[in-house]
């Protein structure tokens, strides 16, 4: 049911490790706040003071067990982008190897982006991580998430840890977000929970080559990168009944295609719990990068 698809245009960079390690741990200076948006759901929450605050906040756009991961503040200038970190929640849980962006987040300073990220290790996600794919629709496992102690975020021996404490309670919240997202795009979120089979699709291949072909050639000349979300309303027929692109980062001339490509995709449609073909929705991220 979800797949990603990055658009690369390749350069090479080199850059040395720093001079100094060290492990910060900055405790949160407010509480949680949940924005429900129009078609996305925020968890925010803001840690330290002064010229020492920091900012972490949790996205999605879908209801899945993985979600959107941004934290921002003065201890993350000397991350890179795309090299490999380390992410962690809890005392003695392995660390997930990844390699997000970085950029810059108003009023915070340096920002560490993750496209996707997940409690649980790869491996035991079902969906939003890399090739994995899913036919049945997930939500945040609040058992998993009552386990959190912070988000921990190491690259090159620089480890910052926001000590969240436990999130079950505030995954709930955003677990019913998500359901709500569902129910404005026209879709019984209780069916579609119970559906046998989510949409598939069949001409992956296909389109996503045309997609993979399309860089925005104002955006590539400017040098400008994003992040983005694609959802599709699968008919019962399988065919593309609505295309919606949201930017999961800012953009000035960054402006996908994706959507006239997706005319050309066919599903295998979704299954209600009884076999019976329904109206349904297919969600993938979409990277620019260059």
């Amino acid at each position: 049911m979800r797949d990603t698809y990055a658009l690369l245009v390749l350069t090479a960079s080199l850059a040395s490790a720093p001079a100094g390690a060290e492990v910060v741990d900055i405790a949160p200076s407010s509480a949680w706040n949940v924005d429900f948006a129009d078609d996305k759901c925020r968890l925010a929450r803001l840690f330290g003071e002064g010229e020492n605050r920091h900012l972490v906040f949790f996205e999605q756009y879908w209801p899945s067990e993985g979600f959107g991961l941004t934290v921002a503040g003065p201890s993350f200038d000397r991350f890179r982008s795309r090299r490999r970190t380390e992410l962690s929640f809890f005392d003695g849980q392995d660390p997930q190897r990844t390699e997000p962006f970085t950029g810059k987040v108003a009023g915070f300073g340096p920002g560490v982006i993750y496209s996707s990220a997940a409690l649980a290790p790869a491996d035991e996600v079902s969906d939003e991580q890399g090739d994995d794919r899913t036919t049945r629709l997930s939500q945040l496992d609040p058992g998993l998430a009552s386990k959190v102690a912070y988000v921990g975020i190491k690259q090159r021996g620089d480890e910052i840890r926001l000590l969240t404490g436990p999130l079950d309670e505030a995954f709930e919240v955003l677990n019913q977000c998500t359901a709500g997202l569902v129910a404005e795009w026209g879709l019984d979120f209780e069916r579609q929970r119970s559906a046998s089979r989510m949409p598939e699709w069949a001409n992956m291949a296909a389109v996503v080559r045309r997609i993979q072909k399309d860089y925005p050639r104002t955006a590539l000349n400017r040098g400008e990168q994003g992040l983005m979300r694609m959802r599709v309303i699968v008919s019962p027929e399988g065919l593309v009944e609505e295309c919606t692109i949201i930017k999961a980062t800012d953009t000035e001339k960054l402006e996908s295609p994706a959507c006239d490509a997706m005319q050309d995709a066919k599903f295998t449609p979704a299954l209600d719990a009884a076999g019976q073909p329904m109206r349904s929705y297919y969600v993938t991220r979409i990277t620019y990068q260059i």
